[in-house]
């Protein structure tokens, strides 16, 4: 999972994941989705912050280290290279959770599965290989504004005419639905993030947490492959786009898979089937002439249009949200110099 709880969220976003989860509003797969948390944890910072409500604080668990003894050890290496080369159907296939309980009834050890996992994949057994079957996400929508904001690059030919792909950058949030963030590029870089991030932030507040996926410019991830293994773990690199936000106490949820980005998909599904139509009409073949009509279709997007799943206009939504005390934007700190947080770096 990378960094823990208390370094990847504000503590606001996770009180208020846990207030929605146990009111029944977010199912149990919603919750460990956004905060990143297997059920067992999920259930059990439950418990501790229905306890202590008034006075809870997130902070790092308190686990103590465990080695395995060499006759363990020796069994697993043992059990591991029969899955691989000689078991009959489902090779290569491990059940951790089996594994487990044979080392609790063998060794009077009850190891856990993640943590057989980990040693799988660091002894070369296990590579994360294994095809994933499609679900079904339902989703879910924060209690206000400015509690979660999507982020997203849509690569696509938004200029028919010109050929080729161009990228739109978009922020959307996840309470009003309404699009706070866009700019279009004819490549997307790191910095064109950065620009939207700071007008975004300038223009509406800083919100609890982003929402991205794990591309390269939002997180360091390690890659290992059999002729390149990196010495830094994912999340030990530093990654400018996440150094801002935690420097403006803004948290990070990372999606792990596309289908975790409904919301922000559909928003591009809906300006593709818009933009490139009237890109074509216009035979506009640069991308500043078509920033205007981008600007066109989202305005009309954000003030005019009801939205298909809540019924109501997102700039409506939005105020509304404001004005019954659900939102939970923040202002930027007088001693926080956005210029300077969000220079270019230079190499």
């Amino acid at each position: 999972m990378g960094q823990q709880l208390y370094r990847r969220v504000p503590q606001a976003l996770v009180e208020e994941v846990l207030e929605a989860f146990n009111d029944r509003r977010m199912t149990e797969r919603q919750a460990c989705a956004v905060l990143g948390l297997k059920r067992t944890r999920l259930y059990e910072l439950r418990r501790e912050w229905l306890l202590h409500r008034s006075t809870w604080a997130l902070s790092a668990p308190h686990r103590t280290a465990r080695r395995w003894s060499a006759p363990l050890t020796a069994w697993l290496h043992q059990e591991c290279r029969y899955l691989q080369a000689q078991v009959a159907h489902g090779r290569g296939r491990f059940n951790f959770a089996v594994l487990a309980e044979s080392a609790h009834q063998r060794f009077g050890v009850l190891p856990s599965d993640s943590g057989i996992r980990r040693w799988a994949i660091r002894e070369g057994y296990y590579h994360q290989s294994r095809a994933e079957i499609g679900k079904t996400y339902v989703r879910w929508e924060t209690a206000g504004p400015g509690a979660l904001w999507h982020h997203d690059t849509s690569h696509h030919c938004w200029l028919p005419h010109r050929g080729g792909y161009q990228d739109l950058i978009l922020t959307q949030d996840d309470y009003s639905r309404r699009i706070v963030g866009w700019r279009l590029q004819a490549q997307e870089g790191l910095w064109d993030h950065l620009c939207v991030v700071r007008e975004t932030i300038e223009r509406w507040g800083r919100p609890l947490a982003y929402y991205v996926d794990e591309h390269g410019y939002f997180r360091y991830v390690a890659r290992t492959s059999a002729w390149r293994r990196e010495r830094r773990q994912t999340d030990e690199g530093e990654v400018q786009f996440r150094r801002i936000l935690q420097a403006l106490d803004v948290g990070i949820v990372y999606a792990h898979s596309p289908q975790a980005k409904g919301k922000i998909e559909k928003r591009f599904d809906y300006l593709q089937r818009r933009l490139p139509p009237l890109c074509e009409r216009y035979r506009i073949t640069e991308v500043a002439e078509a920033r205007p009509l981008l600007d066109d279709i989202i305005g009309y997007y954000n003030e005019q249009r009801a939205h298909q799943e809540t019924g109501e206009i997102p700039a409506a939504r939005w105020t509304g949200g404001c004005e019954r005390g659900q939102g939970r934007l923040r202002t930027v700190p007088e001693e926080r110099d956005l210029a300077l947080l969000f220079a270019r770096r230079l190499l």
